[in-house]
């Protein structure tokens, strides 16, 4: 009997699959509408939509840092019918940083697909009369205790990224926590904020506009869109150098051959050289192919790396 039914099962997740998706699929992106995680979301759910031949809906769920989505999707259905795209703040930073996290990323998810790698920028109004990273530390400290930095919530990359900052500056900034980084650019736009640590698909407009200017890029090499601005290892700021990387996950227990079918999709679009170079190359994003396998490794070393740079860098949340 119980291999009758062992049968009955496998044959039920098997036609499961080969049907799927027979309905649309719902992307949760626990960020608010126009920062990069958004925007990425949306130009490769578009595309998934066309290859799956089933729409992609994106639903921004913001809050407590991106726990707020994150937890629905753990809750729902491990059908294929919802998902979370999301950057690594997600599932290496919170993990590191809140004990008491209501889900558990080995416990509740599925790894299944990595998108890109986007460099983070350090961003400040083009009116502030500083050029380079030198000048910015000279310019805080002569108003000590009256400027303050964006992040994209606490335990966001931005926020170990100005923590870093602060210790390596020995400067006295406040640290104003946003849900995403549309918000964030938005206050350093209106003065609010000296600082915040965007990716370049969320501020290539204002950039191009003349209205903020970037002092320094994470990454090993200068980002191509602004060949004229260093690294942070360059600018002498090693420490700092944090980017992000952007990728799906499914609830756990979500049948293997919907998230083999998930990650071909992904990776596929990844093989795409004209959306490539459209909406990642030309805004200053590395695409990032990988396997769940890999994905689930790369989770693993990214946690350990990310310890070590939050207790340097003193960062805390309440």
């Amino acid at each position: 009997m119980r291999c009758v039914l062992a049968v009955l099962c496998a044959v039920a997740i098997t036609a499961h699959a080969q049907s799927y998706p027979s309905k649309p699929i719902r992307v949760v992106v626990p960020y608010a509408p126009g920062g990069t995680t958004d925007i990425v979301g949306r130009q490769v759910g578009q595309r998934m939509s066309e290859l799956l031949g089933q729409p992609v809906i994106i639903e921004n769920r913001t809050g407590a840092n991106t726990a707020i989505g994150a937890d629905a999707v753990a809750k729902s259905a491990p059908d294929g019918y919802t998902v979370l795209f999301t950057n690594d703040a997600t599932f290496v930073l919170n993990p590191v940083l809140f004990p008491t996290l209501t889900y558990n990323v080995q416990r509740d998810f599925a790894p299944v697909a990595t998108v890109t790698y986007v460099a983070l920028a350090l961003a400040v109004n083009a009116a502030t009369p500083v050029s380079t990273m030198k000048e910015l530390v000279a310019y805080i400290q002569a108003r000590k205790g009256q400027l303050s930095y964006a992040s994209f919530g606490a335990g966001s990359q931005p926020h170990i990224m100005g923590e870093m900052f602060k210790t390596l500056t020995k400067t006295d900034l406040v640290h104003v926590p946003y849900k995403g980084a549309g918000p964030a650019v938005s206050d350093v736009l209106g003065g609010q904020v000296l600082f915040t640590f965007p990716a370049f698909p969320t501020i290539q407009g204002h950039l191009k506009g003349g209205k903020l200017k970037v002092l320094a890029v994470s990454g090993d090499r200068r980002v191509p869109l602004a060949p004229d601005v260093p690294t942070f290892a360059e600018a002498g700021f090693k420490e700092m150098d944090m980017g992000a990387w952007y990728a799906f996950l499914a609830p756990a227990a979500t049948p293997r051959d919907v998230v083999m079918k998930l990650n071909a999709a992904v990776n596929g679009i990844l093989r795409d050289a004209a959306f490539i170079e459209k909406n990642m190359t030309s805004q200053g994003m590395v695409p990032m192919p990988m396997t769940p396998e890999q994905f689930a490794e790369l989770i693993k070393t990214e946690t350990q790396r990310m310890t070590g740079m939050v207790k340097a860098s003193g960062a805390k949340v309440e």
